[in-house]
């Protein structure tokens, strides 16, 4: 495949890597606490990291998505560092915490 195809279907050296993680948060995902907990997955987990996450936060479940800034750099290393900063937190109940996978097509 051309490289011009492998780029625009995401694929070879262009496959964008990510892992997704879901948790309940337990109080109310509108109050400061759920905030300062958001501010601080941030600075203290995805920064120092490198990477970047899209999700849904709800009363009914938190659902995440993270990558790296460069999708097609996403290590095992920085899904460990997110899992071991997410299961110290007493403000969440982990619900299912994935492996990395193809952002695009699932599992590798």
């Amino acid at each position: 495949m051309k490289k011009r195809l492998r780029k625009k279907y995401r694929v070879g050296e262009f496959r964008e890597l990510c892992f997704k993680f879901s948790f309940e948060y337990k109080g109310d995902v509108e109050s400061p606490e759920c905030r300062q907990f958001i501010q601080a997955f941030d600075t203290e987990c995805l920064e120092p990291n490198g990477l970047v996450c899209v999700g849904l936060f709800q009363n009914t479940g938190c659902n995440i998505t993270v990558h790296d800034a460069d999708p097609t750099l996403t290590t095992e290393a920085q899904r460990a560092a997110v899992k071991t900063w997410v299961e110290a937190r007493p403000e969440i109940d982990l619900k299912e915490f994935g492996e990395i996978e193809d952002a695009w097509y699932g599992d590798l």
